[in-house]
């Protein structure tokens, strides 16, 4: 573990972690992580667009190809983040798949419960599909509650029989709201950032009573077979551990191509922090160079 990332992870124990574990009303909560968007490299462009209805913003080099896209679904509980805790790791996504990333400002809750963010997450790939991108050029990506509603999408786009995606990476992903994996008990205390109370807080203004064992909301639960090709990182001490342990377990059981990456002690969806912490930089490039073996 590196110098940098033990420092984040002391930091994040004493701020974020004791935030998130006690907070009771969510609107704060997203004002005091909401963050200014990081200053983007001068060879980054970014522009705001309409995607099917739901508000996002393109993120690419200067004078990228435009015939790739990622669809990056950001994480935070579904109650915050967006563009100004994900632009920075959107925008490597980007690089990585040679193209151009698509950010989309899905609707939060608790002012817009489930299935709001599923509904705008399948909105926004059918318009991607309309743009006239072909499956081999769309990548998905998504950390936290943004993975567990990629896998989501998949298993939807699946069912309704759209073209899926060439490839997927996730962060972290929480996939099973019902929360009853082993892992979130036994590193409740080794987690640095998230909690059982936390999850339950988020999964509580999410779901607003709906049925946590949904496919759309715990994709978990659904039929994941015939999936893209699949990447997972996750750190070894999360809570959320178990549910990227279970999600590669089924998808390898059913024939799909799926790897699993557990870093030792890093914090929840430490990739994002790839401009500060060589761990989250090698992630990346790990996904890059199992995306090229599936090319």
């Amino acid at each position: 573990m590196s110098v940098r990332a033990s420092l984040i992870s002391f930091l994040l124990r004493r701020t974020v972690k004791k935030t998130m574990s006690n907070f009771v009303d969510p609107i704060s909560v997203r004002a005091r992580f909401s963050t200014s968007p990081k200053k983007l490299s001068a060879k980054v462009k970014s522009e705001r667009l309409d995607a099917g209805g739901v508000p996002g913003s393109w993120l690419s080099k200067q004078n990228a190809s435009t015939s790739k896209v990622v669809l990056y679904l950001h994480g935070g509980g579904y109650v915050f983040g967006g563009y100004g805790s994900h632009c920075e790791i959107a925008s490597e996504m980007a690089d990585l798949i040679g193209g151009r990333a698509l950010l989309l400002d899905y609707r939060l809750a608790p002012e817009h419960p489930f299935p709001a963010a599923f509904e705008d997450a399948l909105s926004s790939y059918r318009w991607i599909l309309d743009e006239g991108y072909k499956p081999e050029d769309i990548f998905l990506a998504g950390d936290s509650a943004g993975g567990g509603l990629s896998v989501a999408l998949l298993v939807s786009l699946k069912k309704i029989g759209l073209p899926l995606p060439k490839a997927v990476c996730l962060f972290s992903p929480w996939v099973d709201l019902t929360c009853v994996s082993a892992s979130i008990g036994r590193n409740a205390l080794s987690d640095c950032m998230l909690s059982p109370g936390a999850l339950d807080r988020f999964k509580n203004h999410y779901l607003r009573g709906a049925d946590p064992r949904d496919e759309r909301a715990s994709p978990i639960f659904g039929d994941l077979s015939g999936l893209p090709p699949t990447y997972v990182a996750v750190g070894s001490e999360e809570i959320l551990l178990d549910d990227s342990k279970q999600l590669v377990t089924k998808i390898r059981s059913t024939g799909g191509s799926a790897a699993l990456s557990i870093w030792p002690n890093m914090p929840h969806v430490f990739p994002i922090l790839s401009s500060v912490i060589p761990e989250g930089r090698l992630a990346l490039k790990e996904f890059a160079s199992f995306k090229d073996l599936h090319a």
